[in-house]
Protein backbone atom coordinates (compact mmCIF):
# COMPACT_ATOMS: atom_id res chain seq x y z
CA UNK A 1 0.00 0.00 0.00
CA UNK A 2 1.37 3.31 -0.94
CA UNK A 3 2.48 5.55 1.98
CA UNK A 4 0.15 8.06 2.92
CA UNK A 5 1.03 10.95 5.15
CA UNK A 6 -0.37 10.72 8.70
CA UNK A 7 -3.39 13.22 8.29
CA UNK A 8 -4.71 11.44 5.09
CA UNK A 9 -4.12 8.27 6.39
CA UNK A 10 -7.12 6.49 6.64
CA UNK A 11 -7.79 4.51 10.54
CA UNK A 12 -9.61 1.47 9.49
CA UNK A 13 -8.32 -0.71 6.16
CA UNK A 14 -11.49 -2.35 4.21
CA UNK A 15 -10.89 -6.60 3.65
CA UNK A 16 -8.31 -5.62 -0.04
CA UNK A 17 -6.61 -2.66 1.66
CA UNK A 18 -6.03 -4.98 5.32
CA UNK A 19 -5.00 -7.87 2.86
CA UNK A 20 -2.91 -5.63 0.65
CA UNK A 21 -0.97 -3.71 3.89
CA UNK A 22 -0.31 -7.59 5.48
CA UNK A 23 0.66 -8.99 2.24
CA UNK A 24 -1.77 -11.78 1.92
CA UNK A 25 -4.72 -12.46 -0.26
CA UNK A 26 -8.16 -11.20 0.87
CA UNK A 27 -9.25 -15.00 0.83
CA UNK A 28 -5.99 -15.76 3.19
CA UNK A 29 -7.14 -12.69 5.40
CA UNK A 30 -11.19 -13.98 5.43
CA UNK A 31 -10.14 -17.87 6.32
CA UNK A 32 -8.05 -16.39 9.27
CA UNK A 33 -10.95 -14.10 10.67
CA UNK A 34 -12.94 -17.21 10.72
CA UNK A 35 -10.71 -19.40 12.07
CA UNK A 36 -10.55 -16.85 14.60
CA UNK A 37 -6.70 -16.12 14.33
CA UNK A 38 -6.93 -13.06 12.54
CA UNK A 39 -6.63 -9.47 13.78
CA UNK A 40 -9.29 -7.84 14.93
CA UNK A 41 -11.90 -5.98 13.15
CA UNK A 42 -14.47 -3.53 13.84
CA UNK A 43 -18.10 -3.82 12.45
CA UNK A 44 -19.97 -1.46 10.56
CA UNK A 45 -23.64 -3.09 10.50
CA UNK A 46 -24.25 -6.73 9.60
CA UNK A 47 -21.47 -6.77 6.62
CA UNK A 48 -19.15 -4.22 6.92
CA UNK A 49 -16.24 -5.16 8.37
CA UNK A 50 -12.95 -2.93 8.60
CA UNK A 51 -9.70 -3.11 10.51
CA UNK A 52 -7.41 -0.78 12.74
CA UNK A 53 -4.27 0.17 11.44
CA UNK A 54 -3.61 -0.19 15.18
CA UNK A 55 -4.60 -3.82 15.19
CA UNK A 56 -3.36 -4.97 12.19
CA UNK A 57 0.40 -3.91 13.00
CA UNK A 58 -0.18 -5.80 16.19
CA UNK A 59 -1.00 -8.94 14.74
CA UNK A 60 1.83 -8.47 12.31
CA UNK A 61 3.86 -8.40 15.33
CA UNK A 62 2.49 -11.33 17.14
CA UNK A 63 3.25 -13.61 14.50
CA UNK A 64 6.62 -12.15 14.03
CA UNK A 65 7.47 -12.95 17.74
CA UNK A 66 8.07 -9.58 18.55
CA UNK A 67 5.31 -9.30 21.36
CA UNK A 68 4.33 -11.98 23.55
CA UNK A 69 1.38 -14.40 22.47
CA UNK A 70 -1.51 -14.76 24.77
CA UNK A 71 -1.98 -17.56 26.86
CA UNK A 72 -3.30 -20.68 25.53
CA UNK A 73 -7.12 -21.56 26.34
CA UNK A 74 -7.03 -24.56 28.97
CA UNK A 75 -8.56 -27.32 28.40
CA UNK A 76 -11.34 -28.84 30.60
CA UNK A 77 -10.46 -32.09 32.23
CA UNK A 78 -11.29 -35.34 30.06
CA UNK A 79 -14.37 -37.72 30.94
CA UNK A 80 -13.54 -40.87 32.73
CA UNK A 81 -14.03 -43.67 30.37
CA UNK A 82 -17.16 -46.42 30.79
CA UNK A 83 -16.72 -49.50 31.82
CA UNK A 84 -13.60 -49.05 33.21
CA UNK A 85 -14.06 -49.13 36.86
CA UNK A 86 -11.78 -47.45 39.45
CA UNK A 87 -9.32 -49.53 41.44
CA UNK A 88 -10.76 -49.11 44.49
CA UNK A 89 -13.64 -51.00 43.57
CA UNK A 90 -11.44 -53.60 42.24
CA UNK A 91 -9.93 -54.04 45.51
CA UNK A 92 -12.73 -53.65 47.57
CA UNK A 93 -14.51 -56.50 45.41
CA UNK A 94 -10.93 -58.35 46.18
CA UNK A 95 -11.10 -57.78 49.87
CA UNK A 96 -14.71 -59.36 50.28
CA UNK A 97 -14.20 -62.30 48.56
CA UNK A 98 -10.96 -62.91 50.68
CA UNK A 99 -13.07 -62.03 54.40
CA UNK A 100 -15.26 -64.26 52.64
CA UNK A 101 -12.99 -67.13 52.02
CA UNK A 102 -11.13 -66.65 55.46
CA UNK A 103 -14.67 -66.40 56.94
CA UNK A 104 -15.73 -69.97 54.66
CA UNK A 105 -18.74 -68.13 54.28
Amino acid sequence: MSELPESVRPAVLTYPQAAEYLGISQGRLRNLKWMRQGPRSVTYGKRDIRFRISDLDEWLDLKAGVTSSPEPARKRPKRPRRGVAPLGVFFALILIALLMWVLGL
